[in-house]
């Protein structure tokens, strides 16, 4: 029998599945990967007496991730890429994704690098970045050029898109749009408020029946929308004194909200399909209930 008293102490770590690799002795990583050498023990414990030194003065190893998301969002508006922005703040394949989706407290050092990341001056150009974005404000930028009387294939010229593009992202349900779309869509509504149509070479009469069906629908022009207003769920813009009325409004929704609830269709779905909030989705359908109890 051996009398090695070192036997399982030195014993090699498990290595990584992907790289097959692992870092020195002495190193934190190695210890985490199953080395029990002293050199590895004596970094582990010395990390787990900083941390919980930090943690007793304030200075926590994690901290929540709100403000490295926003600064995430603020460099794809300006332009950068996913991968760009992964290169500059030194953060692995798949980790932006994970920091975004999970919204949980990241390291301090992670933070620090991704604020670290400097935001480019705006290009007055769409975003390169295809990542998705929800789909709210685009829809409702869109709705509001149609209720000024921008007929879809002008709107597709000044997108430089396929014949047929922006009316499809009217009519589409889907929850999330691409950023390059998103922010093509944004530029073009600045580009376009308090222009007419008839001034550039949209027919009159085109124009006409273009408003005429956004009226009709309910859809509010760009006068009545502050910009921040575009991607907030919350907001419901007013309607014109030229417009429909608010009980015309209401009856109208209250109509819709009807008709996909009878087909089973979530209150969080008609919510996101009519682009109203859930709440206001689920005391229209509580009070509909009651009228027809106490009917």
């Amino acid at each position: 029998m051996s009398t090695d008293l070192t036997m399982g102490l030195t014993a090699e770590p498990r290595r990584d599945r992907k790289s097959r690799t692992v870092a020195d002795h002495g190193d934190v990583r190695r210890y985490q990967h199953g080395c029990r050498c002293r050199p590895c023990t004596t970094a582990a414990t010395a990390a787990a007496k900083k941390r919980k030194y930090l943690r007793e003065t304030g200075r926590g190893s994690m901290v929540p991730s709100e403000k490295a998301i926003a600064r995430i969002w603020r460099l794809r508006a300006a332009g950068l890429s996913d991968a760009e922005i992964q290169a500059a703040a030194g953060i692995g394949a798949g980790h932006l994704y994970q920091i975004i989706n999970n919204g949980a407290p990241i390291l301090r050092s992670t933070a620090t690098r991704i604020l670290a990341v400097p935001v480019p001056a705006p290009s007055g150009q769409p975003s390169r970045n295809g990542a998705h974005v929800p789909a709210l404000g685009t829809r409702r930028r869109l709705r509001a050029l149609s209720a000024e009387g921008w007929p879809g294939k002008a709107l597709d010229k000044h997108l430089a898109t396929g014949d047929g593009y922006t009316s499809y992202l009217l009519r589409s349900e889907g929850s999330t749009v691409r950023l390059f779309t998103a922010d093509g869509v944004r530029l073009m509504c600045d580009q376009l408020r308090g222009v007419r149509p008839e001034e550039h070479g949209v027919l009159s009469s085109v124009a006409a029946q273009t408003r005429a069906r956004a009226e009709a629908k309910g859809w509010a022009g760009l006068a009545y929308w502050d910009d921040d207003d575009f991607d907030n769920p919350d907001f419901r813009p007013a309607t014109s004194d030229e417009g429909i009325s608010f009980i015309q409004l209401g009856r109208r929704r209250h109509e819709e909200i009807a008709h996909l609830a009878s087909f089973g269709v979530p209150e969080a779905e008609i919510a996101d399909r009519l682009g109203m909030t859930p709440k206001y989705v689920h005391d229209t359908l509580r009070n509909m209930r009651k009228s027809a109890v106490t009917a």
